[in-house]
């Protein structure tokens, strides 16, 4: 067995710092380089087992393309306020709206414009709306009209349930809070961008109904899921919750603020002198999930990773440098040898494109207005 004192040799001689200044350029992020590679490639005709380490166990990638496609959005809109007059983002994103219309990543399977009904996929619109919201941030007028369509259809199925929860899927009565919370904030980014009023009202109802009856009343925590059709429906779980947090923040700050200081209180833990999220409470006994991802010694690698983009998000930035330094030292000891059995497997995880866009996200942090 491989003690702390190797693990911390392995860590101080792989790694560095990487808080970088609003001035930085996209050179500065290594991430980048593989997310532009990745936009740039010609004939995309999905995603594939190398871009998403979920799809060589789930061959649909668990709406994992989507997401992947979102971050990388909010990367390229962070990198062009940072970068004003480099306009290689405006290309870039244009390529990630492509991709995220296009037919093997859209579950209507054909051009979304000739959809009349856009029915019960608040999950992926979810994240097509952040995409479409941020390529008006910086690139202009082009997808407004579906923007407009879209947003209209998330606020229309919030509405529409007592617990302000749209539904996500077809066929699935499962509801995330914090995928409510990604719809509610594409709602508020296309009122930032057009002086619209859409998110407000939906925006009070459902917090006012999170406090009245999802609040974990050991920790103060926010519940997972609203209609109770999981075992873990009423706990906390790490992954949600740093979900949650990065785009409650936008439109409702304080109470995301109260999350994340209670998140941090309950949930945030050091092993081996580095720091990571649990994805469950240390009295809950609950399993690896795919959205989890692998949970070792209590830390979920899902979990700890959103909180890093959680904690730029709220700008807390000394727990933003504790997670970085100890998901850095994973790799770090990947890039000395794979030294370590089955390490291998969670860094393929963390520098996937999904992870690659979150972390992106995370390290490019700006205010948008």
């Amino acid at each position: 067995m491989i003690t702390q004192n190797v693990f911390k040799s392995v860590f101080d001689n792989s790694l560095k710092g990487f808080i970088k200044s609003k001035k930085s350029g996209s050179a500065d992020y290594h991430r980048f380089d593989k997310i532009k590679e990745f936009l740039l490639s010609k004939d995309f005709n999905g995603f594939t087992s190398e871009d998403l380490f979920i799809m060589q166990f789930i061959k649909k990638g668990w709406g994992q393309d989507i997401a992947t496609l979102s971050n990388m959005a909010e990367s390229l809109v962070n990198l062009s306020i940072k970068n004003p007059h480099d306009k290689q983002y405006l290309s870039l994103i244009d390529e990630v709206v492509k991709r995220a219309l296009h037919p093997k990543v859209n579950p209507y399977r054909k051009d979304i414009s000739k959809v009349d009904r856009l029915g019960k996929y608040g999950y992926f619109l979810e994240h097509l709306n952040i995409v479409l919201g941020s390529y008006q941030r910086i690139a202009g007028n082009k997808y407004l009209d579906l923007n407009e369509k879209i947003s209209n259809h998330l606020l229309g199925m919030s509405k529409c349930n007592s617990n302000y929860h749209a539904d996500l899927l077809p066929y699935v009565k499962m509801k995330w809070s914090a995928d409510q919370a990604a719809i509610i904030y594409s709602l508020w980014l296309f009122d930032q961008n057009n002086s619209a009023n859409l998110s407000k009202e939906i925006s009070d109802n459902w917090l006012q109904y999170m406090n009245d009856n999802c609040v974990h009343k050991s920790t103060g925590l926010y519940q997972t899921e609203v209609t109770g059709v999981k075992k873990y429906s009423r706990q906390p779980r790490g992954c949600s919750l740093a979900y949650l947090i990065h785009y409650m923040h936008r439109f409702q700050p304080k109470e995301a603020q109260k999350q994340w200081d209670l998140f941090k209180k309950h949930m945030m833990i050091d092993v081996m002198g580095y720091t990571g999220f649990r994805e469950y409470l240390k009295d809950y006994k609950g399993g690896w999930t795919p959205d989890s991802g692998p949970i070792i010694k209590g830390v979920g690698i899902a979990a700890t990773g959103l909180a890093l983009n959680a904690s730029s998000t709220i700008g807390d930035l000394k727990t933003y440098k504790k997670l970085s330094s100890g998901m850095n030292f994973v790799y770090g000891i990947i890039r000395k040898g794979n030294i370590i059995p089955g390490v291998n497997m969670v860094t393929r995880i963390g520098t996937d494109l999904l992870s690659s866009s979150i972390w992106l996200n995370a390290e490019t942090k700006i205010k948008w207005y």
